[in-house]
């Protein structure tokens, strides 16, 4: 199956979600892309989680946004998958996540932007790809459609690297893709990242008539990526897993 693998918060299928270890080893396997999510501390400093507080991942009850980096990155990681299998692992700063991508010449981040950010809030994001050298290969990806429209028209960044997330939270979670979003894709030029089960062959049909790209999450069974890539004929598929 030929299709473009992106590793869902790193190869998280073989470490905790969002650490170190899940990118290092997502950068050596022969993924497209490593998607993360960022989220922005009280002191200023970006930092990898996808809860916006640490209950799941660090027995600890707090959100991200009201506390300190220092604060963040003080407890351990005790979920996720095969945690005992890696040195122990804590909360990493968007730029440590940079660092690890930085290592290959060829891999492309995907940041899910978590928050309703800023334009301000948005160049200070893109500033640290340009400085880690990953502009050209970084995707950016968020539910709001707001911070994608900041994204494109007051910093230009390019749309065909846009993705709009759609199927996280209730109602939409249970609803299809539909003709109001294909219509509000095709003409910001903003490509789909959606939930595997809400999607149809003629959704990706009309989408890639339109010059425009499909991602799908998160398809961690390899009957479903096969159908999702031979029928459906998506782009890329997130994932836990490498399937071939």
């Amino acid at each position: 199956m030929e299709y473009k693998r992106i590793a869902h918060r790193g190869f998280s299928s073989q470490a905790p979600e969002n650490t170190r270890a899940a990118f290092a080893l997502a950068v050596e396997g022969n993924f497209y892309g490593v998607e993360c999510d960022i989220w922005k501390c009280r002191d200023g400093v970006y930092v990898v989680s996808h809860d916006e507080h640490l209950k799941r991942m660090c027995g600890v009850d707090k959100k991200i946004p009201a506390m300190t980096w220092p604060e963040v990155s003080r407890p351990p990681i005790v979920g996720g998958k095969k945690k005992n299998e890696h040195p122990p692992q804590h909360i990493i700063r968007f730029t440590d996540y940079l660092a690890v991508m930085s290592r290959s010449d060829t891999i492309h981040p995907v940041v899910e932007l978590k928050m309703r950010y800023t334009a301000e809030e948005l160049r200070e994001i893109v500033a640290l790809v340009r400085r880690y050298g990953l502009f050209e290969r970084t995707y950016f990806i968020s539910m709001y459609r707001e911070v994608l429209i900041m994204l494109k028209e007051q910093l230009g960044f390019p749309t065909e690297r846009l993705q709009y997330v759609y199927g996280v939270y209730a109602p939409d979670k249970w609803i299809p893709v539909n003709m109001e979003l294909e219509q509000w894709l095709i003409q910001n030029r903003i490509n789909l990242d959606t939930r595997y089960t809400l999607l149809s062959e003629g959704n990706v049909i009309r989408l890639h008539r339109e010059g425009l790209q499909v991602n799908v999450w998160t398809v961690n069974k390899r009957d479903k990526v096969r159908e999702m890539v031979e029928k459906c004929k998506v782009d890329m598929v997130t994932t836990e897993y490498y399937y071939e």
